[in-house]
């Protein structure tokens, strides 16, 4: 549990999502006041979940600076994850991503500068690296874009650290591929892994594109949830910036299945694993992303817990149970 000041009041938007569920948890057990704004309805089971634990939620859209104003009202720090997160969607319908991301974030930002906010901590997103394949990536690493997602995101970050008034310190987080219980298939981060998991546990062929060689970053939820707590009760004196939130390891996609392929046969619970089905490498994937972590280490005193073995057994054993 936490010490200090309990008044402490923190917005989360984008609670109702994959890292917020974990996030707005981890919060109220360390008895943190939370309000919640999502576009989720209130009557959802992931919102009555938060409900039932004691957050505030609030049913709105970050398009909106009222349902900012009300879900904020007594708030001292935001945690601002709401976004349009798909890729693909970005690309179909860019209009509506900007209208999220982009707009949406300068919402936060008014509310920010004009409500006497202490701390904004922003999730941005390793897309913005682009094409960059230089690892491991550190902050200053430049790429292009593939994507209006990326595009806004790497937009957003520029916003906040020159928009926002002098008062709140900006914490701006590049979520490499976050992974954990929880997590929709659909999710923009690591969907690749409960993928995994669900189609081998059902009988069905994990799919991968390309020979599998390609390399990713992957990050448990958990880790990420424990480095915003960090932040909310500390680095007051730490600089605006930018930090990449990742571990530093590179693990190919054909590791990553081995990985979760012994996890599921160590369960004894008599799983046939089906065969792998390669497909033709998709087009805008990169080969290599891995990021260098020394920034956000020295700067908050942080470093990730859990490995990739230990994450994948937990979250195996999480899907087993349903």
């Amino acid at each position: 549990m936490r010490t200090g000041d309990e008044n402490l009041r923190v917005l989360v938007t984008g609670g109702a999502g994959f890292i917020g569920r974990s996030l707005v948890k981890e919060l109220l057990a360390n008895n943190f006041t939370v309000s919640v704004i999502d576009t989720v309805s209130s009557s959802d089971k992931k919102a009555q979940s938060l409900i039932q634990l004691g957050a505030h939620y609030y049913n709105g859209d970050i398009r909106d600076l009222p349902s900012i104003e009300q879900a904020g009202e007594g708030c001292s720090h935001i945690v601002h994850l709401a976004a349009q997160t798909s890729v693909p969607a970005s690309i179909e319908n860019p209009k509506l991503n900007d209208e999220v991301n982009l707009n949406g974030t300068l919402n936060i930002i008014k509310y920010s500068n004009s409500n006497n906010i202490k701390k904004v901590v922003f999730a941005s997103s390793a897309a913005v690296y682009g094409n960059c394949e230089d690892v491991p990536l550190v902050e200053e690493s430049a790429g292009s874009c593939l994507s209006p997602y990326a595009e806004s995101k790497f937009q957003n970050e520029k916003d906040l650290l020159s928009l926002i008034s002098k008062e709140p310190r900006v914490h701006i987080l590049r979520f490499f591929n976050v992974y954990g219980p929880g997590q929709d298939t659909n999710s923009s981060y690591a969907a690749v892994i409960p993928s995994f998991i669900q189609r081998i546990i059902s009988g069905q062929s994990p799919t991968i594109f390309g020979d599998g060689s390609q390399s990713r970053d992957f990050i448990a939820v958990s880790d990420v949830v424990d480095l915003i707590t960090h932040i909310l009760l500390n680095s007051n004196n730490t600089k605006n910036g930018v930090y990449n939130v990742a571990t530093q390891t590179e693990t190919s996609i054909n590791e990553l299945l081995s990985l979760i392929i012994t996890s599921i046969s160590q369960t004894d619970n008599g799983i046939k694993i089906p065969e792998i089905n390669y497909q033709g490498k998709r087009s805008g994937d990169i080969t290599s992303s891995c990021a260098d972590i020394s920034k956000v280490v020295n700067s908050f005193g942080w470093s990730p817990k859990v490995s990739l073995a230990q994450g994948i057994k937990s979250l195996v054993e999480f899907e087993l149970r349903g």
